[in-house]
């Protein structure tokens, strides 16, 4: 059975002038896109361009810090599906984290509830976000203290209470309290993972 040939990104010389990068950019390559992404003089435009189908590359552009210093914004203002992109991405750095934290857009803020790269400080606040799907997110997380997991388990949406049903490492203080869920569904859940 053959199998594709792996991907192999092209190096671009560190002196490629921006019009070229924009020129390469527009080509069908994924690779030669993801380099483009990741070279240095990609102009800020284009990076946000870039941005919606290269997160992981636009965020390990070596020169991104520097251009954020030129243009704080950078990256932050592009349209709500890319900013799904960027931090969903593993390569999400703190400073895009911390501003998704507190975005309003709840979607945006239950996809960074996901990345594990958060503080236990970050995930207790996300556990008392107005938006059940960002606690549910939160609830589903492997890597909670016992006192998030104790909060999550007496959330006032019973779907997030379930997520924390579902758990295998319940502590048997979460576990007992849950036994006396108000929810029927709650504590089915709780029988049917704890076995």
């Amino acid at each position: 059975m053959a199998t594709d040939p792996p991907s192999i990104e092209p190096t671009l010389p560190a002196d490629t002038p921006a019009a070229v990068l924009e020129a390469l950019a527009r080509q069908d390559s994924p690779a030669l896109r993801a380099a483009v992404a990741r070279h240095p003089n990609t102009p800020p435009a284009l990076l946000e361009a870039l941005a919606a189908t290269e997160p992981g590359a636009v965020l390990s552009n070596p020169a991104l810090p520097l251009l954020r210093l030129a243009h704080p914004r950078l990256l932050l203002d592009t349209p709500r599906a890319t900013l799904m992109a960027l931090v969903g991405s593993p390569a999400a750095p703190d400073w895009l984290r911390r501003h998704t934290l507190t975005h309003p857009d709840a979607g945006l803020v239950a996809a960074v509830a996901s990345h594990p790269h958060l503080t236990p400080a970050q995930l207790a606040a996300l556990a008392g976000h107005p938006a059940w799907q960002v606690r549910s997110r939160v609830a589903a997380r492997p890597d909670l203290r016992e006192d998030t997991l104790r909060a999550l388990a007496a959330d006032p949406d019973y779907g997030v209470r379930m997520y924390v049903a579902a758990r295998p490492d319940l502590p048997h203080g979460v576990q007992a309290q849950l036994q006396q869920d108000a929810s029927v569904f709650v504590r089915q859940v709780l029988a049917r993972h704890a076995r």
